[in-house]
């Protein structure tokens, strides 16, 4: 049988030492810095983005990779004798993964998932990808497998400001201004059905007291979670006690077998600002 590759978008969020550890080849999208061309994860980062927001006011704007870049990646693995299975970017969001379909319908042993999520709702995917290889599945059943788990995925996330939305033009700058007098933290979910964002919940009150709300919320019907994984990740500012007080309820709740930490990179950081705040995990 044929050795498998995992590959994925950079905004799958995996910490370098997951991705080191489980070979997974990443796919980074570009990100524009006025006229300035980078690589997410590789040569530009969530602190490079704060620093150019706060110096010139304006947004990055974000570009997909392109079909001849994955092209390239898939056609060098084919070509070792190694079939493909790649997780993309919610084709909600990013055009990134039609692109890599594109790109694929040129091999036969190519397959994409369509992961309807972004960071590590993606993450635990691609991660479940690399748990199927493990047990020895060709390419085909890891990506039938994954697909399956796809709608299972919890992505949800907390905002500090609705600042960053503001700026890209996602939210109207009366309901800013309503959210700011109102000292409004709302909760944003990724649809797993469509893979779109959308306000799940709105919090009042102070930013920590709200972030430990929050995790009381997720993790209040953890028999219905896959106890196997989850993960807590920030997109820069939030406090070593936040994480150490997740950390603590998440281990009260349940025995789970892993409980990663992850930073948020440059996509949602873009999108979302500092100090957003999520737990993401697989439903049963």
């Amino acid at each position: 049988m044929k050795e498998v590759v995992i590959t994925a978008d950079s905004t799958c969020d995996l910490p370098i030492d997951i991705i080191e550890k489980y070979n997974i080849i990443i796919t980074p999208l570009t990100i524009l810095l006025g006229s300035e061309s980078y690589k997410d994860g590789v040569n530009v980062f969530p602190k490079d983005i704060y620093e150019h927001v706060d110096k010139t006011g304006e947004l990055p704007k974000t570009a997909a990779v392109s079909p001849a870049e994955y092209y390239e990646l898939f056609e060098e693995q084919t070509k070792a004798g190694k079939s493909v299975v790649h997780i993309g970017l919610s084709s909600a969001i990013s055009s990134s993964y039609q692109n890599a379909c594109i790109a694929a319908s040129e091999f036969d042993d190519v397959y994409c998932i369509d992961s309807k999520s972004l960071c590590m709702g993606m993450g635990l995917l691609v991660l479940k990808a690399c748990d199927f290889r493990k047990k020895g599945y060709d390419a085909k059943k890891i990506a039938n497998r994954v697909n399956s788990l796809v709608p299972k995925v919890s992505t949800t996330f907390v905002l500090d400001s609705l600042e960053y939305l503001h700026k890209g033009g996602r939210c109207s700058g009366v309901a800013k201004f309503s959210a700011n007098v109102l000292g409004i933290k709302p909760s944003i979910a990724v649809d797993p059905k469509v893979g779109n964002l959308d306000v799940a919940k709105k919090y009042r009150g102070k930013i920590d007291v709200v972030y430990k709300q929050y995790v009381s919320d997720c993790l209040k019907d953890v028999g219905k979670i896959d106890t196997s994984r989850i993960v807590i990740a920030n997109s820069g500012g939030v406090s070593p006690e936040v994480i150490s007080f997740a950390k603590g309820v998440i281990a009260g709740k349940a025995n789970f077998g892993e409980i990663i930490t992850a930073d948020a990179g440059c996509t949602i950081s873009s999108h979302c600002g500092p100090r957003t705040f999520a737990i993401f995990y697989i439903k049963k």
